[in-house]
This record gives structure tokens, sequence and C-alpha cells, in this order.
């Protein structure tokens, strides 16, 4: 798992380095979330990471706080890297559920990765996602879709090809469209 979460924090913290001053207005695949909505998210996700890691509770009140400010692009990598157990094993608390501390690993792992494509859509970058990284996605998003549906954290599915690379299969059940491009307005 360790290996697994490294290589989603680089791959998605070399993304963040990419984004221009003048691209946090830009939309996203994440409907209603700009580009800088999405960073905010990130140093969110990365927080978590960084305290479930060491063993400590996740705050429900930490989806709520803004974290964006000066360096936010290198706090993503700071705050995750350094955080990540050789094993994640045990329980851990995220706001009130306790659960598998693997689970919240695969998780956050999956945020990470899930907007880390979001946000590289939205800022012309490319995501290279490691194959190891992108089965953990899709078979995470694949068990919990229907929940993550119901709970309003993914859309409907979006039809991929069933030969598809498995990045692309575990957008499309979280409700992405793997061929998403920004619109040539602003806000279109």
């Amino acid at each position: 798992m360790r290996d697994v979460l490294e290589k989603a924090i680089t791959e998605t913290a070399a993304v963040m380095r990419g984004v221009k001053p003048d691209q946090l207005g830009l939309p996203t695949p994440c409907r209603d979330w700009d580009v800088q909505t999405l960073a905010n998210h990130l140093l969110q996700v990365a927080t978590a990471l960084s305290l479930a890691g060491r063993g400590e509770p996740v705050p429900g009140e930490l989806w709520g706080r803004e974290l964006m400010a000066d360096g936010w692009a290198d706090r993503f990598e700071s705050l995750a890297a350094p955080a990540v157990p050789a094993e994640w094993a045990g329980m851990a608390r995220v706001g009130e559920a306790e659960m598998p501390a693997s689970v919240v690993a695969a998780m956050l792992v999956s945020d990470a990765v899930l907007h880390g494509w979001d946000l590289a859509r939205a800022t012309g970058q490319e995501y290279r996602c490691d194959p190891e990284v992108a089965e953990l996605t899709y078979r995470f998003v694949l068990e919990t879709g229907e929940q993550g549906r119901q709970m309003g954290i993914f859309a409907a599915p979006v039809p991929v090809a069933r030969d598809a690379a498995l990045l692309d299969r575990a957008l499309g059940l979280s409700g992405r469209d793997p061929r998403w491009a920004r619109p040539l307005s602003p806000r279109g």
C-alpha cells in the first residue's frame, strides 16, 4: 500500500504544481467546483491522509476548511507523503465513522487520483496514473460506487468501453467522462 500511496501522491502533487494562478477560476469536471475549490479539496485530502497515517482521527469539519495559501501546491505533497505508514493496519476514524485503516487509505488514494485527474483536465495537463494506482482506484470505485452515488459523492456512471484503461473505467464509474474537455469560455 505504501508504494501505491506514494505514486498517487507524487503524480497529483506534480499536477498541483503545474496549476498557474490565472487558472484558479477555470471550471473542472467536478460540477460546481472551479480549480481553486478543487485544489483546496486536495489539500483537505492530504491533511486527512496525514492525520490518518499518523493514527489520528480525521475531524468531519476538515472538509469545510479553506486551506489555500501561498505555497499550496507544494503543501499537498509535504502534508501527505511523510505520513504514509509502512502498513495501514487497524482502524481509523474519519468524522464519526470508524473503519479499517486500509479502507481509509484506499478512499484517500482514490480521492487524490480522481481529483488529480480532474485538476489535470481542467488545467490542460496530463495525468499519468501508475497501473497499480489505477487498479486500486478502480476496485475502490467499483466496490463503493453505489454507496457513493447515494451520498452524492459520485454521479451516475458514464458508459466506458469494457476494454478501456482501468483509470478511464474508474472515472466512468465515478460519474466522470474520460473525454471531458474544458469549455472554451471560462464558465461555459
